[in-house]
C-alpha cells in the first residue's frame, strides 16, 4: 500500500506537467529557431528545490519550439545546490537564454543563475553579486570552506567562458580575497580587468607608471660602477643586506594591507573590488565594466532590445504541485510527516485491526518520500530500506518476540532510509551539503520529539478514550461487579440437558433449554430450527450439541 501511494503521488505530480507540455505543443506549431513564442520564467522567491523543479520543467518540457527563455530574476538568493541545479537545467536549453534582473536584483545564488544565461540585462537601480553562501552560526571569516569556495570560483569561470561573461567579476562576487583593477580600453570595446598580484601589461598607446629605481643601483651609478661586471657580486651582496630576498621595495610597500597590485598599471586604472570585500555591482557599474550590454526599464523593453518583442509571450507560473513539494520538504513539515507516518503505523501495531491508523501512516510516509522523489532528494532505494525496516520490526514484534537481530536490523534499515532521503549525498563534501545535513538533523529532532509525545499520550490517554475503551478491555470482569463465570458444577449439570434448536445451526447458533437461551454449536453437521437437541459437552461458555432424533 505504501509503495502504491508513493507511486500514485509521483504520477499525480508529473501528470499535470506532461499534460501542460502536450497542450502547449498542440497550441504552438513546430517552428524553426527564432519563430514561435518566448517563455518568461520568474525567479522571484527564495531559491529552493521547488524552484529548481519548476525551471527544469520549463527547460526540458515547455521550451520545445520556443525562440528564447527569459529568467526574470528578483531574489536575495537561497540554497546554493538548488541554484547549481538551475544552472545545469539552463545550460541544457535548446534556445537562447536571457536573464532580466529587476527589483531586489540577483544577489547570492541569483547571481550564479544569471551567469548561466547567455545574455544578462538589468533594470536601472538593481544589483548583482555578493554570491558567497551564508552559513548560519559561523564566523564571517569562516563562512565558506576553501573547497566550497574553489568550486564556486570554478563554476563562475565555467559559466562565464560558456556565455561570454567576465570570469574575474564572477570570481570576485564569491571570493572576498580577490582584488580587481580595471581600466577602459583606449580603442573602445569594454574594459581590461585584472586580478591583484598578476602581471598586467598596459594596453598599447597607454603610458605606464615607471618602475621606481633601485636605491642600490642608484648609488653604484653615482660612483661610476653601476655597469662594471667586477662590482656585480658586491652589488648583489649590498642588495641582500638592504632588502633580503633581492626585492628592494620602497618602505611604503611594507604597510600595504592587501597583496601587491598588478604591475605596470596604467594611470587611469580603477580599483573595482577591494580585498576583503565581496563584489556587488550596480546597473551602471555592470554596464561600465562590460558585464551587461544594455539596461532596460521594463521586460518589454528588454525583449525589444533583443529583437523578440514581436513574438508571443508565455508567462510561466509555479504549479500547485511544485509549490506543494517545496512546502513538504521544509524541515518542520518533513518532521511532522515523518512523525505521523511512524506514529500511526506504531498505533496500528499496538492495536491491530483498526486499519485507518495504518492507512494514515502509509499516506504520510508516501507524502514524505513522494515529495523528495520529485525534487531529487530521495530514490527508490530509500523507500526499499524503510519498507524492509518496517517489515523486520513487525517480524520482531509478532513472530520473534524480544529485541533481537530482526529488530536491530530493522531499526538500522529505517535510519539508513530516512538519512538517505533527507540528504542529497551520503558523505557531505561542500558547505551546502552540511547545510542539508543540518536540516536533516532538525527534521529528525522534530520527528523524534513529536513521536515521543505521541507515544506517551498513546500509552497514557488512548486506553481511557472512548475509542480505546471500544478496542481494548480496560477493566477486569470481577464477580463483585456482576460478572459470572461458569463453575465446573454448572458445566456438569448442563451436560445432558435437552431442548430445541432456536435457530439454524451452521454449525453454530442458538438453542433453548428449560426456557433459557444458549449459544451452541454442533460437531460439524447442520441442524434445522425447532429440532430436538441435547448438550453432550460443555467447556467454559462453549456448548456442543447433537440432534436426538426425538
Amino acid at each position: 500500500m505504501f509503495i502504491g501511494l508513493a507511486a500514485l503521488l509521483a504520477v499525480l505530480a508529473w501528470g499535470p506537467a506532461a499534460r501542460g507540455a502536450a497542450e502547449e505543443s498542440a497550441k504552438t506549431p513546430a517552428a524553426p529557431q527564432g519563430d514561435g513564442f518566448i517563455l518568461v520564467c520568474p525567479i522571484d522567491r527564495e531559491i529552493d528545490d521547488g524552484l529548481a523543479v519548476m525551471v527544469k520543467r520549463v527547460i526540458e518540457r515547455d521550451s520545445q519550439g520556443a525562440a528564447a527563455v527569459v529568467l526574470v530574476i528578483d531574489t536575495f538568493g537561497g540554497r546554493v545546490d538548488s541554484a547549481i541545479d538551475i544552472t545545469e537545467s539552463v545550460g541544457r536549453a535548446g534556445c537562447p537564454t536571457i536573464a532580466y534582473i529587476k527589483g531586489r536584483g540577483a544577489i547570492s545564488a541569483g547571481a550564479l543563475i544569471s551567469y548561466s544565461c547567455q545574455k544578462i540585462v538589468m533594470a536601472p537601480g538593481t544589483n548583482i553579486g555578493a554570491s558567497t553562501p551564508y552559513m548560519p552560526a559561523a564566523d564571517v571569516a569562516e563562512q565558506v570552506s576553501e573547497k566550497s569556495m574553489s568550486f564556486l570560483r570554478a563554476r563562475y569561470r565555467t559559466l562565464g567562458e560558456l556565455n561570454g561573461h567576465d570570469t574575474l567579476l564572477g570570481e570576485a562576487m564569491v571570493d572576498p580575497s580577490i582584488e580587481l583593477y580595471g581600466w577602459p580600453n583606449p580603442e573602445g570595446g569594454g574594459w581590461t580587468i585584472v586580478k591583484s598580484g598578476e602581471t598586467a601589461p598596459a594596453p598599447s598607446g597607454t603610458p605606464t607608471v615607471p618602475k621606481p629605481p633601485n636605491p642600490v643601483d642608484t648609488v653604484f651609478n653615482l660612483l661610476g660602477a653601476g655597469s662594471d661586471p667586477a662590482t656585480a657580486p658586491v652589488r648583489e651582496a649590498v642588495r641582500e643586506i638592504v632588502a633580503p630576498g633581492g626585492a628592494a621595495a620602497p618602505p611604503a610597500a611594507a604597510a600595504a594591507p592587501a597583496g601587491p597590485p598588478p604591475k605596470e598599471l596604467p594611470p587611469n586604472a580603477t580599483l573595482i573590488s577591494a580585498a576583503g570585500k565581496l563584489l556587488t555591482l550596480t546597473t551602471g557599474e555592470a554596464l561600465q565594466y562590460g558585464l551587461i550590454e544594455t539596461q532596460a526599464a521594463t521586460l518589454d523593453e528588454a525583449l525589444a532590445n533583443a529583437g523578440l518583442a514581436q513574438l508571443r509571450r508565455v508567462d510561466v507560473k509555479m504549479r500547485w504541485d511544485e509549490s506543494l513539494f517545496a512546502f513538504l520538504t521544509m524541515p518542520l513539515i518533513s518532521g511532522l510527516l515523518l512523525m505521523c507516518g511512524v506514529g500511526c503505523i506504531y498505533l496500528e501495531m499496538k492495536a491491530p485491526g483498526m486499519g485507518w491508523a495504518g492507512g494514515i501512516g502509509a499516506a504520510c510516509l508516501a507524502l514524505f518520500f513522494g515529495a523528495r522523489l520529485v525534487v531529487g532528494m530521495a530514490d527508490w532505494i530509500d523507500i526499499a530500506l524503510v519498507m524492509a525496516g518496517l517489515g523486520l520490526v513487525a517480524a520482531e514484534i509478532f513472530f520473534f518476540p524480544g529485541f533481537g537481530a530482526a529488530g536491530g536490523a530493522g531499526i538500522l534499515c529505517l535510519l539508513a532510509g530516512f538519512y538517505l532521503s533527507l540528504t542529497r549525498v551520503v558523505v557531505p563534501a561542500y558547505d551546502w551539503d552540511f547545510a542539508r545535513l543540518t536540516d536533516a538533523g532538525l527534521t529528525m529532532i522534530i520527528a523524534s520529539a513529536a513521536f515521543s509525545v505521541f507515544a506517551a499520550l498513546t500509552w497514557k490517554l488512548f486506553p481511557r478514550s472512548p475509542l480505546g475503551r471500544a478496542l481494548i478491555l480496560s477493566h477486569t470482569q470481577q464477580a463483585s461487579a456482576g460478572y459470572t463465570v461458569q463453575t465446573p458444577e454448572d458445566r456438569a449439570l448442563a451436560v445432558g440437558l435437552r431442548g430445541l434448536s432456536a435457530s439454524m445451526l451452521r454449525p453454530a447458533g442458538r438453542g433453548r433449554f428449560n426456557g433459557v437461551g444458549y449459544d451452541v454449536m454442533t460437531q460439524g453437521e447442520f441442524i434445522e430450527p425447532d429440532r430436538p437437541i441435547e448438550i453432550i459437552e460443555a467447556e467454559g461458555n462453549r456448548y456442543v450439541v447433537r440432534e436426538t432424533g426425538e
